[in-house]
């Protein structure tokens, strides 16, 4: 048996389209793994003071390698595709809101949205026009000036009744004391005005008399008087002659309404420094920050305000206000601001 050399060929354009292959294989598995995104940071804000139906609600991407944005949030309004957008929730409940960044990595937040908060609009509270000072069986006048009213229930504190019905009303009032006054305005009682007045007694006439010496008997008495006395007239000593500065009372209530009225051009400010011990008393905001008061007039004029409480602060004597403390929020534009 003969052996005969095995030759063997090798085809070359086999090896180069092997190596080609190869390398492109390399190239695609490199590029992939370059390209592959990295879902570790994908994350957002929400931006709010509050959550309700009322609120205009910002919602940020805080991963800047994005270049791709799908919201989704929860309440089968259409999607939202940018790095930060804003979004209103029409009813109240718990919502899951999902960010999908760069199509691969998601983000997931679920908030709760309550109803919307029952905001007066200054615009709509009545104003009503009292006398500083009442006494008792005087005969006061009370008007309101609202342009927007056509019905009037008027309330003077005295009785558990509608006391009046039109525009300008007057009324008597028979026992001293703080009278509670009430407006509704269109039936509207939401908008419901509420003023205090401080009703004085009436002045009254003292008569003192003398009365002549009538412990000794008669002839005692004419044995040392030559002739009678005439009669003395009595003194009349009238109370109050002189006006006294009348005690100022306004509650938190009329205050809050005044800087709403304030706060749309309704009112101007002099209306309610008269109630201030001195023109520019000290404000504090919740946090303890003092501002003077024209500054603190300044930051809520031609905004919307919500005010969540207010302290006053007053002399004991005159029930000036000497100072305030007023948790509020102010809103121009989109987002609420705390003060």
């Amino acid at each position: 048996m003969n052996n005969k050399s095995i030759k063997t060929h090798f085809d070359l354009n086999v090896f180069i389209t092997f190596l080609v292959l190869f390398f492109a294989g390399l190239a695609l598995f490199s590029f992939r793994l370059n390209s592959e995104v990295d879902c570790s940071n994908v994350d957002f804000e929400i931006i709010s003071n509050s959550y309700t139906t009322e609120d205009l609600i910002e919602f940020k991407s805080t991963d800047p390698s994005g270049f791709n944005w799908t919201w989704n949030f929860g309440d089968n309004e259409p999607e939202a595709f940018r790095s930060d957008v804003v979004h209103q929730f029409k009813k109240p409940g718990k919502y899951s809101i999902s960010l999908q960044m760069n199509g691969e990595c998601v983000a997931s937040r679920e908030i709760v949205i309550s109803k919307d908060k029952i905001v007066r609009d200054a615009k709509l509270i009545p104003n009503i026009v009292l006398p500083k000072q009442v006494r008792v069986g005087d005969e006061v006048e009370f008007f309101n000036d609202s342009k927007f009213a056509t019905s009037w229930q008027w309330s003077f504190g005295e009785t558990a009744t509608v006391d009046g019905n039109d525009r300008r009303e007057t009324y008597t009032y028979k026992s001293p004391g703080e009278k509670t006054i009430l407006l509704v305005v269109n039936g509207d009682r939401r908008h419901e005005a509420k003023r205090i007045l401080t009703v004085y007694p009436s002045k009254k006439k003292v008569r003192i008399s003398r009365s002549r010496n009538a412990s000794a008997p008669i002839e005692n008495v004419l044995a040392t008087i030559p002739e009678a006395p005439k009669e003395e007239k009595p003194i009349v000593v009238e109370e109050d002659t002189v006006d006294k500065p009348p005690y100022i009372e306004i509650s938190n209530e009329e205050i809050e309404d005044m800087l709403l009225r304030y706060s749309v051009r309704n009112l101007d400010d002099v209306s309610i420094r008269n109630y201030f011990c001195v023109t520019n008393i000290p404000v504090f905001n919740k946090s303890g920050d003092r501002f003077t008061v024209s500054q603190f007039f300044k930051a809520v004029r031609d905004v919307k305000i919500e005010i969540n409480s207010l302290k006053l602060y007053r002399d004991k004597q005159t029930g000036c206000i000497k100072s305030m403390t007023v948790d509020m929020r102010t809103k121009k534009g989109l987002f609420w601001k705390s003060f």
